[in-house]
């Protein structure tokens, strides 16, 4: 039996002696308000379980933009239409971890388009923000740039989504026609998606991440406000009654998928990109991790997994304390018989980082296990049954 347990319920968790407490009870931390571009305000969360808040594996291989000029819309039509476009959109997210095709089905018709751009706007602000490398040689030599590629790619992307919500032409781009449609048709915050491209940005060049509250903040930015948009896209204004639930949904989805990109990113970037105090707490040198991960080194594997375990755990917490306030939506509600698609079909992207944390827990927290590249069987099963039972 594996001495590390991760418990995916409100119980408490005691590993080797020490007590680790993975439950809905959060310690509460705050963080300034912010603005977007037209002068909104986008607070920032607060992580606690009896707290309302405010709303404040990788995808497949993507070419580049065919152009990043705007052309006329006749002309960006008859290249590339909107079903074309849908169609694309639709492919970039099959082998997504965070299997939002799955979601698709769960989501309102009318707001289905807003479900599969969105979703793409997030996948292609991460492959923008990591050019892949050709070979893991020279990876030094190649960093700079493959950083400032990166930054050029998500100044791009950056530019389209002021483009279009100032009523220009998208450029010939799958995700940005498929995007321009949905933003035309439905008022949206232009803030969110400016912290998502935001939030890429400031992970370029792969910084070293100082402890876990800032991965955690970087799941609020790229997912959270994310999570924010689809909940704007519905057709009914009930959804922002869950909105505080997304907000630590994507703090738990920023956490993910740092770990689930962690092989790759030793690989073939040479980054360690595990929180600085994690690693410090439990003698994880990343010289070591890089030089003898390809020998199985048992003793720095068995470190890794323990520290790989502590942030793991804050994931889950997240999962939890979302769990948690869900509960208390459907209780404002009268029952879940009252909670909508609508109001749902958002948070049912905690289901595959659910799935994914169970998975790591069975191959005993060893992030290079080919068993977590498996897609699981049972994922869509399990969607359907969230769906159907109103819980995550």
């Amino acid at each position: 039996m594996s001495a590390r347990t991760l418990v995916l319920s409100r119980r408490s968790t005691v590993r080797q002696g020490r007590g680790c407490c993975v439950s809905g009870t959060r310690n509460t931390h705050s963080n300034s308000n912010s603005q977007d571009g037209d002068g909104h305000s986008l607070p920032h969360t607060h992580s606690h379980t009896h707290t309302q808040i405010p709303r404040v594996r990788d995808p497949p291989p993507m070419s580049d933009p065919p152009s990043v000029s705007s052309v006329p819309e006749s002309d960006a039509a008859s290249r590339l239409s909107i079903s074309r476009a849908r169609q694309y959109c639709t492919s970039l997210l099959q082998s997504s971890f965070m299997s939002p095709n799955l979601i698709t089905p769960f989501t309102p018709s009318p707001s289905r388009d807003a479900h599969i751009a969105i979703y793409s706007l997030a996948a292609a602000l991460k492959h923008a923000s990591h050019p892949p490398l050709t070979s893991s040689a020279n990876i030094s030599m190649s960093s700079g740039s493959s950083a400032a590629s990166a930054r050029l790619r998500l100044q791009f992307w950056r530019q389209m989504i002021q483009d279009i919500f100032a009523g220009k032409t998208p450029p010939a781009e799958p995700v940005a026609i498929l995007l321009a449609d949905v933003i035309r048709t439905h008022p949206y915050t232009r803030g969110f998606f400016m912290r998502m491209v935001d939030a890429r940005m400031a992970r370029v060049g792969d910084p070293p991440v100082a402890n876990i509250l800032a991965l955690a903040d970087y799941g609020e930015a790229a997912y959270s406000s994310m999570l924010y948009l689809l909940g704007e896209s519905m057709p009914s204004p009930r959804a922002i009654a869950a909105e505080h639930v997304c907000s630590h949904i994507g703090r738990a989805m920023g956490v993910v998928e740092t770990l689930s990109d962690f092989p790759t990113m030793i690989e073939r970037r040479g980054r360690v990109l595990l929180p600085i105090d994690v690693m410090v707490r439990h003698a994880v040198r990343e010289e070591d991790v890089l030089r003898r991960v390809d020998v199985q080194d048992v003793h720095i594997r068995q470190k890794l997994a323990d520290a790989v375990f502590e942030v793991a755990t804050h994931a889950n917490d997240q999962l939890i304390t979302a769990r948690t306030m869900l509960e208390d939506v459907v209780n404002q509600q009268g029952g879940r018989k009252n909670i909508d698609d609508a109001m749902f079909a958002p948070v049912l992207s905690a289901v595959p980082i659910r799935v994914w944390l169970e998975k790591l827990e069975k191959v005993d927290f060893d992030l290079f296990s080919p068993k977590l590249k498996i897609k699981s069987w049972s994922l869509p099963w399990k969607m359907y049954w969230a769906y159907r039972s109103r819980k995550i």
